[in-house]
């Protein structure tokens, strides 16, 4: 399939898939080639890996004509503060390295995130894990979600006590659940649930768009519920806005998780 030199809204899904695919590619190259893991002193948290890997991305993304919100460099290419505002523009919502202190300790739970956004929201998602065995996650809007290329089905729900849910951030005392997971990386994490891995996540700090963007499609692709703790819009497109998303396998755990934040 060749790549269109520029997308818009009219753009087919398949071949925005193809290039989110491509650049989640240049990602995991070039994340092989870091070897600088201090930190930068620019951002809190950010790894000269993180800038080495965005730079990477972010000109791989500009060959496609469309926005960017990345996590590293902030915006360009849009002046919009929410999907509504995009016109026929598109916007993809990038983490270059999802879980970068995973990353710089050897731990294989890190990914790139790519969430292709529209005026409608949410359209086309790729978050491909950077370390072998690079599982990928993909999804578009109102078709379905994938592993690895195989269709992911409606995970199995279970009540709060049964579940085994993933955390960011210190856990609550006596929440109610089975048990817990912290593993490090919120986009990967959030499609665990969808897989059916986790039953449930809960942010017990806050994260930027680019952490979930992606992930929340691929959860809201196979009927996984997920929401801000506060009620607020999950896909702000200003880099300062921060949100808390949680997810579970049903609405019933999801109540009960997001009552935990409030």
């Amino acid at each position: 399939m060749s790549i269109a030199a520029s997308f818009n809204r009219e753009s087919s899904n398949e071949a925005i898939l193809y290039a989110l695919r491509n650049v989640a590619n240049v990602a995991q190259l070039t994340i092989s080639a870091a070897r600088d893991w201090s930190f930068t002193g620019l951002q809190k948290g950010q790894y000269a890996a993180d800038v080495f890997v965005n730079d990477a991305v972010i000109s791989a993304l500009r060959e496609f004509g469309w926005g960017v919100l990345s996590e590293e460099s902030g915006a360009e290419g849009f002046d919009a503060s929410q999907p509504g505002e995009l016109g026929d523009q598109l916007v993809v919502i990038v983490d270059p390295i999802d879980g970068s202190t995973n990353a710089s300790r050897g731990i294989a739970w890190h990914a790139v995130s790519l969430c292709c956004v529209d005026r409608d929201g949410p359209r086309v998602a790729v978050v491909a894990q950077l370390a072998p065995p690079h599982t990928e996650y993909a999804a578009i809007r109102g078709v379905g979600a994938w592993r690895n290329g195989e269709v992911l089905k409606t995970p199995e729900s279970r009540p709060l006590d049964k579940c085994v849910v993933g955390v960011s951030g210190p856990p609550p005392p006596n929440p109610g659940w089975w048990q817990f997971r912290a593993n490090g990386a919120a986009a990967l994490d959030l499609c665990l649930v969808a897989d059916g891995g986790l039953d449930g996540y809960l942010d017990c700090d806050q994260h930027g768009v680019w952490d979930y963007a992606g992930a929340a499609l691929v959860c809201s692709e196979v009927g996984v519920a997920i929401a801000d703790a506060h009620g607020r819009d999950l896909f702000p497109l200003r880099h300062g806005e921060r949100r808390t998303p949680i997810a579970a396998t049903s609405t019933q755990v999801l109540n009960e998780l997001i009552a935990l934040r409030q």
